[in-house]
């Protein structure tokens, strides 16, 4: 059912017809599959002469695989992918990419911030922090989702005339129940919100709400817990992002980019804007890829971080709202606006 989770997929590909020598033939089998999942599946292929010659370089006078899973650190830099990554018995060589900005004060909160917490900010600001969670095997769809809700309908009454929805400290996991749970916010009526496009440009993936019902790639997401009060179309919202919101927390917020009376602030996200699919090289080892680019529902494409419509780098308070900073901006946009 679900397209985009990090599983398995064995494939068959021939080996490379490249004439080098290699010390270990096992070693050019493992080079030259990986090189065709990478130019058959990898959403950015420019560079995948220049990572054939590499590899051929650095491995043709190896001993054994195991010594040729370190170069893939490089290879996934040369991809500009640094969401995917070689997976080699039970150990993982990726592009360890430094953040754009840093962030001191949440990097420290980021392992105690598990828990979405909900309160009411000036008797009628709704707000949500919503962190990641590790939902990778989709057991926890239902509890996620509807833990959400719960929160949104413990502050949510008439009173309430807009929201901030913070993921500073969401940094990722399964997309699915985070989007169900805010599925009122994203639109009530038909629209498409989003979805992936493909390295030709091509739709891959569509999300979308159709007769008050969420689908993703065409396939209904149901949450058990309704909501008791409804979200008025077009209510106010800011969103609050991080140099942690990743992955996940991106996506979310891509959902819901480009509706009206909807801003971004905070800082530039960490940049794992794109769909990763797994791929079996052998019985040891796969290669997670980025298949897809995030688009949202206007059909821009992220190939990159999202940029805040109000830029606020730190000043960061979650222990006392009324000091952060990105709150303070936040309450005075939705001010103006509610």
């Amino acid at each position: 059912m679900y397209k985009y989770s990090f599983l398995l997929v064995s494939l068959f590909f021939s080996a490379s017809t490249f004439s080098q020598q290699f010390k270990n033939d096992s070693v050019k089998v493992f080079v030259d599959r990986s090189i065709d999942l990478i130019k058959s599946n990898a959403v950015d292929i420019s560079n995948v002469d220049l990572i054939r010659k590499g590899l051929y370089n650095k491995a043709q006078n190896l001993d054994r695989v195991s010594e040729a899973a370190p170069l893939y650190a490089e290879v996934f830099e040369l991809l500009g992918d640094y969401h995917g990554s070689l997976k080699y018995k039970g150990r993982s060589y990726g592009w360890n990419k430094d953040l754009a900005t840093n962030n001191v004060y949440l990097k420290g909160k980021l392992k105690a911030q598990k828990s979405v917490v909900s309160k009411v900010i000036d008797k009628n600001i709704g707000y949500i922090r919503i962190p990641g969670n590790n939902d990778f095997a989709f057991k926890k769809v239902d509890s996620i989702a509807n833990d959400i809700t719960d929160h949104i309908n413990n502050i949510n009454s008439g009173k309430i005339k807009a929201w901030i929805i913070d993921l500073r400290v969401n940094t990722g996991g399964n997309m699915y129940p985070i989007l169900l749970g805010l599925k009122e916010f994203i639109g009530t009526e038909s629209t498409i919100f989003g979805g992936f496009r493909n390295s030709k440009g091509e739709s891959s993936g569509k999300w979308e709400i159709k007769d008050g019902k969420m689908l993703i790639d065409g396939n209904e997401l149901v949450r058990k817990v309704g909501l008791n009060n409804t979200i008025k179309k077009d209510t106010p919202i800011v969103i609050l992002t991080s140099c942690y919101t990743a992955s996940a927390g991106e996506i979310t917020a891509i959902a819901l980019i480009g509706r009206k009376n909807t801003f971004v602030v905070g800082e530039p996200t960490a940049d794992y804007t794109t769909a990763v699919q797994g791929f079996s090289i052998n019985a040891d080892a796969g290669l997670n890829l980025s298949t897809d680019y995030v688009v949202d529902r206007n059909l821009k494409i992220y190939k990159s971080n999202i940029k805040p419509d109000f830029e606020i780098l730190g000043g960061d308070h979650l222990e006392d709202l009324k000091k952060d900073k990105k709150i303070m901006k936040a309450l005075e946009i939705l001010r103006h606006k509610s």
